[in-house]
């Protein structure tokens, strides 16, 4: 295995590429079938806005209800075999827009199943996934891996959303689908191909239950301080981010007059900001240690949404709001792949797959609350006072690590015995 090489030589780890190539495909794919799904509800299936809402709800069901078994699953069996099966399921199923548009009809019943199939997939797949990544690296070379995961998909969801409008136009909703099916079968023939051998997990007792699983990933998540701390102030940054971006938007167009143009051309510095924020995690985090790089991350968070609550209309205030956005999206990022990879060398290997799925569970599961709260407070209050309250809300997460081991913490490494025998 490759994975006591240097961390310089990451590239010339052929198990990585294969793995990190695969993983860009299926990121860049994504983007062509959220817009091609939108498009034939929207334009060709003339969805009301109620249809529309419920292909979102579809698609957003599965993190909530799947992710604690997902981690489950991804402990009990190999999880190359649960990505391979993942992938493919979600290419058939794609598969049948096309087919259907072909010989007989698309109706809202097929995007709904199709919205909520390929979430489900994605679930158990993306888990398993992140908890197989400690499998190939280890140490130096997986907070590597997931910097370079980082920038790509922040590139290739940027590409992904760009050209996926693009190929809806010149080839049509359906067809451009049938392209992120291949990408997914892509993604899979590049899992095949990885020579690591999987050691098989751990037996388990006779008799464990799926329940019992799932409470020990729970446990070990909120019993271990430096894990606990780092999990609720994702949850809560997932939880003020989701409800924010449900109001965007809106204010944008509506509020500050802007057209879809200018929105799609500020929104794209997210992707900009993304890439950045993987790019720069990684040296900032040797310099200066991983609590105080994840704490200036959020930190960053609310200030960088301060633009969109004083600028008015026009071309100052669209590239104050860019840079905002840019800024707090390299932020996130940065302080998403920090703490991923700490919480994966802290982690046990038996525990991997219900550590991750516990983290999203607690992270995604309530971002359609957030989004509901949003507009029901949008609604009451007005947009501009959410959006505010939104922003204060973003200061949680700071709070959370700044009282918590992680203000001191520098090398996973070092404090992986004492978070260990904080969940005993």
């Amino acid at each position: 295995m490759n994975a006591a090489a240097p961390a310089a030589s990451l590239w010339r780890h052929a198990d990585f590429r294969r793995y990190w190539g695969g993983q860009a495909v299926t990121v860049a794919g994504f983007g062509i079938t959220t817009i091609g799904i939108s498009v034939i509800a929207v334009v060709d299936l003339h969805a009301s806005t109620m249809h529309v809402a419920l292909i979102a709800v579809a698609g957003k069901l599965p993190p909530l209800l799947l992710s604690l078994h997902a981690g489950v699953l991804a402990d009990r069996y190999r999880k190359r075999p649960i990505i391979i099966s993942c992938d493919v399921l979600c290419a058939v199923t794609l598969t049948s827009i096309p087919l259907a548009q072909l010989v007989a009809e698309i109706t809202l019943g097929q995007l709904y199943a199709v919205a909520l199939l390929v979430s489900a997939f994605q679930v158990i797949g993306s888990n398993a996934s992140i908890s197989y990544l400690p499998i190939l690296l280890r140490g130096e070379q997986l907070k590597e891996g997931n910097s370079k995961l980082g920038a790509t998909n922040s590139l290739a969801d940027l590409a992904g959303n760009n050209l996926g409008g693009l190929l809806v136009t010149a080839l049509g909703a359906a067809r451009a689908i049938a392209l992120d099916a291949l990408s997914y079968l892509i993604c899979a023939f590049c899992l095949l191909r990885i020579r690591h051998r999987e050691p098989e997990p751990a037996p388990r007792p006779a008799g464990t239950s799926q329940w019992t699983e799932i409470r020990e990933g729970l446990d070990y998540t909120l019993k271990a301080p430096l894990v606990r701390s780092i999990v609720l102030s994702n949850a809560t940054t997932s939880f003020a981010l989701a409800a924010s971006s449900a109001l965007w938007s809106l204010y944008l167009l509506r509020e500050l007059d802007w057209s879809p143009a200018v929105l799609g051309i500020v929104m794209g510095a997210g992707g900009v900001g993304g890439f950045l924020g993987a790019v720069l995690w990684r040296p900032l985090e040797r310099r200066w240690g991983a609590g105080p790089v994840m704490l200036t991350a959020l930190a960053l968070n609310p200030a960088a949404q301060i633009p969109l609550l004083i600028v008015g209309p026009g071309a100052t205030g669209q590239i104050a709001i860019g840079a905002g956005m840019l800024i707090q999206t390299c932020a996130a990022v940065a302080h998403g792949g920090l703490q991923r990879s700490v919480r994966q060398e802290l982690c046990p290997d038996h525990l991997q797959g219900r550590a991750q799925a516990t983290g999203a569970w607690l992270a995604f599961g309530l971002r359609p609350l957030a989004a509901l709260l949003a507009g029901a407070f949008g609604t009451l209050v007005g947009l501009r006072p959410t959006l505010s309250a939104i922003t204060c809300l973003l200061c949680a997460p700071f709070v959370i690590l700044w009282c918590s081991p992680v203000r001191v913490l520098h090398t996973a490494g070092a404090r992986a015995p004492d978070a260990v025998r904080g969940a005993a």
